[in-house]
């Protein structure tokens, strides 16, 4: 409804823009400025209501979509098992980077994730020189013949 209104002020506007125009041709400029005030706030009031319909029409942002639309969350079991995966394919050596980038995990959860098996006893943490943790999970590094 207000698309259809706010064309309705855009033709208006325009035919009042055609009529001052039409005026100031003939010489008979009384009103010419008022009218072109007038055809210029119809015009853009018609403009308005076009762009908030087109506005309301659009579908959810971003967050919205995530809010409507979430992942099922995985029980904590599956979490570490995802994890371990991970972790076997890496060789038993993994960051929270590459967690949080092989399975459906946030950055935040992989890490929460690799402290509490860190604190369980399930793996060792090492720090590089630049600064990154790697977590050693020493049953599953390839074994030495």
């Amino acid at each position: 409804m207000r698309s259809i209104a706010g064309w309705f002020l855009v033709v208006l506007g325009l035919t009042g823009f055609g009529v001052e125009i039409d005026n100031l041709r003939r010489g008979t400029t009384d009103t010419t400025v008022m009218g072109l005030i007038l055809a210029t706030v119809f015009v853009l009031g018609g403009r308005a209501l076009i762009r908030a319909a087109k506005r309301a029409k659009l579908p959810a942002g971003p967050a919205e979509a995530l809010a409507v639309a979430q992942l099922p969350t995985l029980s904590p079991r599956d979490i570490e098992r995802a994890v371990l995966n991970c972790a076997k394919q890496h060789g038993g050596r993994v960051t929270i980077a590459e967690v949080a980038a092989e399975s459906s995990l946030s950055f935040t959860e992989a890490k929460t994730v690799l402290e509490d098996l860190s604190r369980a006893g399930a793996c060792t943490v090492d720090v590089t020189d630049q600064g990154a943790f790697i977590y050693e999970f020493s049953g599953l590094m390839p074994r030495e013949p």
